[in-house]
């Protein structure tokens, strides 16, 4: 009676660690490594016990259960996980071996592995396997992933997230719809200065969400610190205007609670101007154009950046455009130019000798004069006239101003620094005094 009395005490205080470990796992099974075949000591849902039963083969059984619960991916895995073959090896001297998978209509799991009894030979005879529910962990864990990558402010991917992705860029093969986007934030220092960094934050915001409403649907955008943004993105060439539009209305169209208007600078470049060069090169073309609009946009805002005010204002009352060419980087840099016409055709630019085929084609030249204007626009006559140490080129032609067509010269002189390497010009529109 005390053998029986001692043996069901011990079997009470086994039931009381089992039922203790089954508040950490969902079932636990006993493997007998040398007959092959499992007893179930605890299971806490129905449908392992359907497929698994108290009893049975190991093979057979945890193949059933790895087809019909867990997730494709994960089922070679688990597999090699239980193979009772390599177990007692994986197990030597090491407290527990675990596989976290992930099971349908369940989530993550962990499967665990503790080594069991050993014989007279100090062989392992049989191991315990236990699965737990890790849904917390991975959650928590994926959230702590997502906070280093993410920009507090405006839940945009940050320059962590950015740096790394570039990698990625270098290493593959780019596809040929790939659009590199820089973005900055125009007078954003004036309104912290002015209004306080909640009414800054709230520009940083609307230009965030002015980006995510745009470019989300067609690759990642992120905020690299301050006032800067990058987006990369896949559009047809055909398509890219429109969408270029629906940011720039969506820019237009914005108003906050602290600040009134946002203004911003952009320049984007796409995969098929760029055939042969990297996405770190890409970038910076990028930046280079945004750089030239956020200049044009202050000598738009009449704010000199370069301490000529005066001489800045008399160009614009003398001359309808005033342009920096660089014929070596095919770029052009707006110093002056009447507002509506920007907003008519500059709100979108290219290189240089595409836009110049396209303000013609766009029928700012008079028709008759569209071939002279090309001709004497042409890259490589500009590039073998001012390279022959020439410094003043003029013509005329007839262009639209005010919605009709006037005579008008165009004056293009070479810098003081022309070099082969920096192939820079002037050039200066002015309407003929008799009209």
């Amino acid at each position: 009676m005390d053998t029986l009395h001692e043996r069901d005490e011990e079997f009470k205080e086994q039931m009381a660690i089992i039922n203790s470990m089954a508040q950490f796992y969902i079932y636990i099974y006993s493997f007998d490594l040398v007959t092959e075949m499992y007893k179930e000591i605890f299971v806490a849902t129905n449908q392992v016990r359907t497929i698994m039963g108290p009893t049975g083969n190991v093979p057979l059984s945890v193949k059933d259960m790895c087809h019909m619960l867990l997730k494709p991916e994960y089922i070679g895995g688990m597999l090699k996980f239980t193979d009772l073959s390599t177990m007692e090896e994986r197990l030597h001297n090491k407290r527990y071996i675990t596989y976290q998978y992930e099971a349908h209509n369940v989530g993550w799991l962990e499967a665990i592995l503790f080594p069991g009894l050993m014989d007279e030979a100090g062989n392992m005879v049989n191991v315990i396997f236990a699965v737990r529910d890790i849904n917390y962990e991975k959650n928590k864990e994926t959230q702590l992933i997502y906070n280093s990558y993410v920009d507090d402010l405006t839940q945009l991917y940050n320059r962590k997230m950015y740096n790394e992705n570039m990698l990625d860029y270098s290493k593959s093969k780019m596809q040929s719809n790939l659009v590199f986007i820089s973005v900055d934030v125009n007078g954003l220092k004036i309104v912290n200065d002015s209004l306080g960094h909640d009414a800054g934050d709230e520009m940083i915001v609307g230009v965030a969400d002015c980006l995510k409403k745009a470019f989300d649907p067609y690759g990642r955008i992120y905020r690299l610190g301050g006032d800067e943004f990058v987006a990369v993105i896949y559009i047809s060439p055909a398509n890219l205007p429109r969408l270029i539009g629906q940011f720039n209305d969506s820019v237009a169209n914005w108003h906050g609670r602290l600040v009134d208007s946002l203004s911003i600078s952009m320049g984007y470049v796409t995969k098929s101007e760029c055939c042969d060069k990297t996405i770190f090169e890409m970038a910076r073309v990028a930046d280079e154009r945004m750089y030239r609009d956020k200049e044009q946009y202050y000598a738009l805002k009449g704010v000199d950046r370069t301490g000529r005010q005066s001489a800045h204002n008399a160009l614009s009352c003398m001359y309808e455009k005033v342009l920096k060419l660089n014929l070596k980087a095919n770029s052009y840099q707006i110093i002056h130019i009447d507002e509506n016409e920007f907003n008519d055709f500059n709100n979108m630019r290219y290189t240089l000798s595409v836009d110049i085929k396209r303000y013609a084609e766009a029928g700012y030249i008079h028709p008759d004069d569209k071939k002279k204007y090309l001709g004497a626009m042409d890259m490589d006559f500009l590039r073998d006239y001012f390279g022959s140490n020439n410094q003043y080129f003029i013509f005329y032609y007839r262009r639209k101003v005010n919605g009709r067509y006037m005579d008008v010269t165009t004056e293009m002189v070479r810098a003081d620094d022309y070099t082969a390497d920096n192939q820079t010009l002037f050039l200066f529109v002015k309407r003929h005094i008799s009209c």
